[in-house]
């Protein structure tokens, strides 16, 4: 399999960064150079480096000058692809780490969702050209309105307005203030989660005149710069916390709680299967589709997997973050479809790559538990376009939960559409599987569906 990675980044003018094979390479400009050596040999990145709030490096000289060589992150995410505790965790991440670079001379420059990767379920930061030295009689944080823009604004317009996170992908910086205002009601414009940073900017910005422009703040003593800033992101801290919006329902995320066509015997019967699969290959990495609330990939978990667990519905994506966090769990949570995976996008489509060539190739085994037939009915996916996606999923095995056309489920998703779906069996997946997979596996469980583990 050959990989493709993003082109060089541009946009930053202390340097570029280039992904390679096994390891992301930061070329810095030779006018950024000081600046940046200075940041990197401080007792403060390596304190960060240690923790594991922000990515390693090794510099290097090269013919061109200074080189960063990073770790590559296992399975790079966007913040498109996140859900509002991820976006909560990556913005409470970059508050502490300004707040905590403050006592010691540092500033973050920028503060974007853009910045942040997360390994398993914790964040971490990867650009190390963000800190800057600090003025010590500045009070004003350079970066704020941008985190406004790219945290604060987003999570607002979900909880408020019911805004989709994913629109992110179309909003490198953010939203305006004046956007989300105007789709709100009066209402909501004078509660007290939007009055501060959307309504007040947006009629101070109406009363601009031509010419006008925002004076700076005079120097101050460095202490009360100091303990002007802290205040700034103790007050971004807190209003980014009221912003996460409230944990609602799906029919998914209560899938679990509401089965029909599964009675705890049978879920219990399930469950001894995978265990005994797991337990048995061991897998170092896995790939869970439709994870759902997360019950497999806790299991595969627990087993001693590095999980990726991939849900397209958001409020039962959302359970699986919160589950996994509060267990300290090795999951990480994409919310994504796997039938209309996110896209490569940015400046000429090369900025940020699509999904499946961020999952191709990455793990021992792969999970599609009661998936196959919501690709087929629902989707209308080709039985052998499904079995070939996981052939370039996986390195080595396939965990498949066939639901049989006398299924309740595959009974209310066939909608009509008997001639087409209604006499395919398990014959017709081992037909896709052929030259592909082999079977190892074969349990029938007691409401009719079959579990199969095959190898490549």
């Amino acid at each position: 399999m050959t990989l493709t990675f993003p082109d060089p980044t541009f946009r930053d003018p202390a340097g570029s960064l280039v992904l390679e094979q096994d390891r992301a390479v930061r070329h810095i400009h030779p006018e950024a150079r000081e600046a940046v050596q200075r940041f990197i040999d401080s007792p403060f990145y390596w304190r960060l480096v240690e923790r594991g709030d922000m990515i390693g490096t090794a510099p290097e000289e090269s013919s061109v000058g200074l080189r960063l060589l990073h770790p590559r992150v296992p399975i790079p995410t966007y913040p498109w692809e996140w859900t509002p505790s991820q976006w909560l965790a990556a913005a409470e991440l970059t508050l502490s780490l300004c707040d905590e670079g403050l006592e010691e001379g540092w500033v973050l420059k920028d503060a974007t969702p853009l910045n942040i990767l997360f390994i398993g379920s914790r964040p971490v930061l990867v650009d190390v050209l963000s800190f800057e030295r600090r003025d010590p009689a500045a009070s004003l944080w350079l970066a704020y309105g941008q985190y406004v823009r790219t945290f604060l604004l987003p999570l607002l317009a979900n909880r408020l307005l019911h805004w989709p996170l994913e629109l992110s992908l179309f909003k490198r910086d953010g939203y305006e203030p004046a956007e989300v205002y105007a789709a709100m009601r009066w209402s909501q414009r004078l509660s007290p989660a939007a009055l501060w940073p959307i309504t007040i900017p947006t009629l101070l910005d109406r009363r601009k005149t031509v010419g006008s422009s925002v004076a700076s703040a005079p120097g101050r003593d460095p202490a009360l710069s100091l303990h002007i800033l802290k205040r700034t992101l103790a007050g971004l801290r807190k209003r980014t916390r009221a912003a996460l919006p409230r944990q609602t329902s799906s029919n998914w995320s209560g899938y679990t709680d509401t089965l029909t066509h599964y009675t705890s015997a049978q879920s219990a019967q399930k469950k001894v299967w995978v265990r005994s699969v797991l337990e048995e290959l061991s897998p170092r990495n896995l790939l869970d589709v439709g994870a759902n609330t997360g019950e497999y990939s806790v299991l595969a978990a627990n087993c001693g997997a590095e999980v990726v667990a991939l849900e397209r519905d958001a409020e039962a994506a959302e359970r699986i973050v919160r589950l996994s966090r509060a267990q300290e769990l090795p999951i990480q949570t994409i919310h994504a479809d796997l039938a209309r995976p996110t896209p490569s996008v940015g400046w000429e489509n090369r900025e940020s790559s699509a999904l499946l060539p961020r999952l191709e190739g990455r793990f021992d085994l792969v999970m599609l538990l009661a998936v196959v037939h919501h690709l087929l009915l629902i989707e209308q996916i080709p039985l052998p376009a499904i079995v070939a996606l996981c052939h370039r999923l996986t390195r080595r095995y396939l965990v498949i939960e066939w639901v049989p056309a006398t299924d309740p489920m595959y009974q209310s998703l066939m909608r009509g559409r008997d001639m087409l779906y209604g006499s395919l069996t398990e014959v017709d997946l081992l037909a896709a599987c052929d030259g592909l997979f082999r079977t190892l596996q074969r349990q029938t469980l007691d409401n009719g569906r079959i579990l199969f583990l095959f190898e490549k």
